[in-house]
């Protein structure tokens, strides 16, 4: 076992014997007022804390868990020193005692039915072994920014993923079983990780449902700049797959400097968007294409390597 510093109490660990319902793992880096928020969301499930365990972990333990930070009786804080929230995920799989593994995200605020909700959903299909649960958007202030409208509409849709057999893992649920038969994260990989190791499910003939009644809410990404930072990330892991089966091709792809009009006929289409706030969206969806075909440059023309932000 691992040393763990941080908090002044922390709870033995559950023994393996202890028939708990459900594991919830959350890696962390660096953001403790989000996660701080999450945890208060699953100390307030309507499911009893007995039945379930909450797994953090730290993926930089030079950052300790601050002082006065609240952590629930049924939580342990776990220390994973290998960059990148795979590898502190598999931290929690190799962890974790229930059969049944929630894997949500330290900025995700999970609704007081979540745990309960996905149960029943795995309980009444126990055919299935993976689970979209639901990713629930909202603004980070009164209003809608453009920039989150575009996360919105454009972004994080959740049920869209797992009709392609994927599920982001802000909110996936998993036996662990399908783990033992697919195998863990790939934890050599900074971005991606969530969607290669569907993939790898899916071609192992294991199905997945979307659970939309168990929710997590999730901010919609504010800033430009942070929308920018996750599509090349996820740009790069694209790349770094299609490597490996040898599908990369050096051919610039011109093509997509011209901007989507089908994006935006489908934009102005939607009725809860005024004309003004379809072609704002637009507008980021246009900057972030951009930003896709200069990291295509910059990863297979330059060869720079890999950044963590």
């Amino acid at each position: 076992m691992r040393n763990e510093p941080g908090v002044t109490r922390q709870p033995e660990p559950m023994s393996k014997d202890v028939m708990l319902a459900a594991s919830v793992i959350i890696p962390t880096y660096q953001s403790w007022d989000q996660l701080q928020v999450c945890l208060d969301g699953l100390a307030s499930q309507t499911l009893n804390a007995d039945r379930f365990e909450i797994l953090v972990v730290n993926n930089d333990p030079s950052d300790p868990v601050p002082d006065g930070f609240r952590l629930p009786a049924n939580a342990r804080m776990l220390d994973e020193v290998k960059p990148g929230s795979y590898a502190a995920r598999n931290r929690g799989i190799e962890e974790a005692a229930a059969d049944l593994l929630f894997f949500t995200d330290s900025d995700c605020q999970p609704d007081p039915q979540y745990l309960l909700t996905g149960l029943e959903v795995a309980q009444n299909h126990p055919q299935i072994g993976r689970f979209g649960g639901n990713v629930v958007l909202i603004p980070n202030g009164q209003d809608w920014t453009t920039t989150e409208l575009y996360d919105l509409h454009l972004g994080l849709e959740q049920q869209k993923w797992v009709e392609r057999g994927r599920a982001v893992t802000a909110n996936l649920i998993l036996r662990r079983s399908v783990i033992e038969h697919v195998g863990r994260f790939n934890d050599t990989v900074l971005s991606g990780g969530d969607m290669e190791w569907n993939d790898r499910a899916k071609a192992a003939g294991e199905p997945i449902m979307f659970a939309g009644d168990a929710i997590v809410r999730h901010p919609a990404r504010g800033r430009l700049r942070d929308h920018i930072t996750k599509a090349r990330r996820i740009e790069g892991a694209r790349l770094r797959r299609n490597a490996k089966r040898g599908l990369v091709n050096y051919i610039p792809p011109i093509h997509k400097l011209i901007p989507s009009f089908k994006t935006l006929k489908n934009l102005l289409q939607k009725p809860d968007l005024t004309v003004g706030q379809a072609f704002g969206v637009w507008g980021v969806h246009y900057a972030i294409r951009l930003a896709k075909i200069t990291e295509t440059i910059r990863l297979l023309w330059l060869r720079q390597p890999d950044q963590r932000k």
